[in-house]
């Protein structure tokens, strides 16, 4: 499980997204603005959630229609 979590944290933009929800913590960030403050399209934004969920590193919580994401 660490060797799955330190490879998805190897890629920069996936680093960005996590140091992101680090800084916020302990909050949880909409989609949307993860995108928004990193300049990725939100279907990328997705793919990098996506991945760092998978690996335990994250968490998300649906409010509503919106989906936010918080360090786990």
């Amino acid at each position: 499980m660490l060797l799955d979590q330190l490879s998805t944290l190897s890629h920069p933009e996936r680093m960005r997204v996590f140091r992101l929800l680090m800084r916020r913590c302990p909050d949880a960030v909409p989609a949307g603005e993860v995108a928004q403050v990193l300049g990725f399209k939100p279907s990328t934004t997705s793919v990098y959630l996506a991945a760092l969920q998978k690996v335990g590193l994250i968490g998300q919580t649906r409010v509503g229609t919106s989906l936010r994401y918080a360090v786990d």
